[in-house]
């Protein structure tokens, strides 16, 4: 059985979070109704802008080279990121990051332009962004592969999470367990170190025991924090 490294849980422990907050993010998005106050539109614009944010985060993490061992996330992520008419994935997640990064980077209102349905407000997706290519034959334009925000961040949620979830999968990661014993050193050095406990307090932590199988544990509790960060926000679909 994998033993997880101290990388790859750090690793994980980011993963989890941005999944967590892009899920809290959006439930806030989705519970504004109309009439909106200025307030509250600006809200909402601050929270689908952080949903994005946050999973783009998650996806640029699986990206990037980790402790895990070889994978095919972006591959994968490519290939099931099609939809009816939209059938080039990586084109299709090109524009949710340049949607991403037009948020972050240069303030675009993601609420500017909308539809009411009853007295819920449907933000319009700007209908494509182009890349900052400078040699005209390299810009390419990436369409909106739906017409609402919100029809984008359900087939978001379609995918995404799921093939996330298939690639650690695939890599043993929800079958790995931790080495009870090195977990406690580092718990112990990490007391040592801290900079906020005082010193009485590091004396008490340093006299206490700690029980390997706490550790087993926490371990397995954080593998359950992650296959809930991953799943489809429930938001989208409520009771």
């Amino acid at each position: 059985m994998t033993t997880l490294s101290p990388e790859t849980r750090d690793m994980l422990h980011a993963l989890t979070w941005y999944m967590t907050a892009r899920k809290t993010a959006l439930r806030a998005a989705l519970s504004f109704r109309t009439p909106l106050t200025e307030i509250a539109l600006t809200d909402m614009r601050v929270q689908y802008g952080t949903y994005f944010q946050n999973l783009l985060s998650a996806t640029e993490l699986m990206r990037e080279p980790t402790p895990l061992p070889p994978k095919s996330f972006e591959t994968e992520l490519y290939a099931r990121f099609v939809f009816p008419g939209f059938q080039d994935g990586k084109s299709n997640y090109e524009y949710i990051k340049y949607l991403r990064n037009a948020i972050i980077h240069r303030g675009y209102d993601i609420t500017s332009a909308a539809h009411v349905n009853g007295d819920f407000l449907m933000p319009v997706a700007e209908p494509s962004f182009q890349n900052n290519a400078t040699n005209p034959a390299n810009i390419k334009t990436f369409h909106a592969f739906d017409k609402y925000v919100l029809n984008i961040i359900t087939k978001c949620e379609s995918v995404i999470g799921g093939v996330i979830f298939d690639t650690l999968n695939n890599a043993g990661v929800f079958q790995a367990t931790v080495d009870p014993q090195a977990a406690i050193a580092e718990i112990r050095t990490a007391v040592q170190n801290s900079h906020v406990m005082p010193e009485w307090a590091k004396a008490m932590s340093a006299a206490s025991e700690l029980k390997p199988e706490w550790f087993i544990d926490i371990n397995n509790s954080m593998k359950d924090r992650l296959r809930e960060a991953l799943a489809p926000c429930d938001a989208l679909n409520p009771a």
